[in-house]
């Protein structure tokens, strides 16, 4: 998914209520640990995390400050930095709501 679909994606989850990002893989659910842009693939990754997440308007402003800087490229999930064998694609953005706290998936 490329970096302007994900964030109209995410503004809309955010418009009904979405608070926190998750990376959802296979029915689990990651962290959001950073943000790097690879520019030998000239995409950006989020690297998964175990304990650590986003607030959905941090994140959001994180999208605008890459947009600026390098357009709209490919947007890609990773266990580690430096290891793009396993990077994969977004499928989709999914809103979730478990009593009060809304929530946002970003499925794998």
């Amino acid at each position: 998914m490329n970096l302007l679909a994900l964030k109209q994606k995410l503004e809309k989850g955010k418009s009904l209520g979405g608070d926190i990002i998750y990376i959802k893989e296979d029915n689990i659910l990651y962290g959001l640990e950073c943000v790097y842009e690879d520019q030998e693939n000239k995409s950006i990754t989020l690297l998964k995390s175990k304990d650590e997440s986003i607030k959905v308007s941090d994140f959001l402003k994180i999208l605008d400050d890459l947009y600026a800087n390098i357009g709209d490229r490919e947007v890609l999930i990773g266990n580690r930095e430096y290891s793009r064998t396993d990077e994969k694609e977004i499928k989709s953005v999914e809103f979730a709501q478990y009593e009060l706290l809304k929530m946002l998936f970003i499925n794998v």
